[in-house]
């Protein structure tokens, strides 16, 4: 692709996603009366997630037709120009009132994120990376922090469908350290508090893409290091990603087969 195919498609996913976080934002402040499906333990689907997606699509397919798109409800497949798309990273604490949730955006050529968007419209924050130029928040840049491992805190996303091993052995690496904790609830939002420097890492247990592909990209343009997702394995297959500062990534390295290429 152009540097111009690539600029244009970045120009349009800050108008789409900031459309879809206003969209789920008035959902979210009409919860009580959204009607709620189980996907599976702890795992829940609303009609403001099915919603926010179609918007999504839809002005997507508008700005650029011959483009794929893979979301978290609607699905879909690989493709050499593939958008991927969470609605509502953060669907339990959406319901539930809590204010930490967002919208993730990410446009995948030939096999590589080249841009990545999250937005968390509670708080009107947009955090994106462009490769190789860099990252921000609102329009400003960011980086990761540089604290010592002392005082680092480190962001835990679970799913019900990892191993609890996994996520025992990340922890007591973590206490063995004195290195503090936080499970927000959203990874895509906290993968992008990493890139913006309030956490020093964060891990993702047996992820999907839509998940975590932005917040990666992010965290790597904000000067962090960031496991791969292409790593040969099918896009759809969930892998567990790590990213953050150096000696985050160090104490953690391994944990569920982790590996840094």
């Amino acid at each position: 692709m152009t540097d111009d195919d690539l600029r244009a498609r970045y120009e349009a996913a800050h108008v789409v996603i900031r459309e879809a976080g206003t969209a789920a934002a008035r959902c979210f402040r009409e919860r009580e009366g959204l009607a709620v499906e189980h996907k599976g333990l702890q795992d829940l689907v609303s009609v403001a997630d099915r919603e926010t997606e179609a918007l999504i699509r839809a002005r997507l397919a508008a700005f650029f037709p011959s483009d794929a798109i893979l979301g978290e409800e609607g699905g879909g497949a690989e493709a050499s120009r593939l958008w991927v798309v969470d609605p509502i990273d953060g669907t339990a604490n959406f319901l539930r009132g809590i204010p930490f949730w967002s919208v993730a955006l990410a446009f995948v050529a030939e096999g590589r994120t080249e841009f990545a968007l999250t937005f968390d419209p509670v708080h009107d924050e947009l955090f994106a990376a462009r490769r190789g130029r860099g990252a921000f928040r609102n329009g400003r840049p960011i980086r990761t922090a540089a604290r010592p491992l002392q005082l680092a805190c480190v962001g835990f996303s679970h799913n019900f469908k990892a191993p609890p091993e996994a996520y025992l052995e990340a922890m007591r690496r973590l206490l063995a350290a004195s290195v503090d904790h936080r499970r927000l609830g959203s990874a895509a939002l906290t993968f992008a508090h990493v890139a913006d420097g309030r956490l020093d890492g964060a891990i993702a247990f047996r992820t999907n893409a839509w998940d975590v592909l932005g917040g990666l990209l992010l965290i790597e343009e904000a000067g962090g290091r960031a496991s791969p997702f292409f790593d040969g394995r099918p896009l759809l297959e969930r892998r567990t990603v790590l990213a953050g500062a150096p000696d985050v990534v160090a104490l953690l390295a391994g944990v569920d087969g982790v590996r840094f290429s």
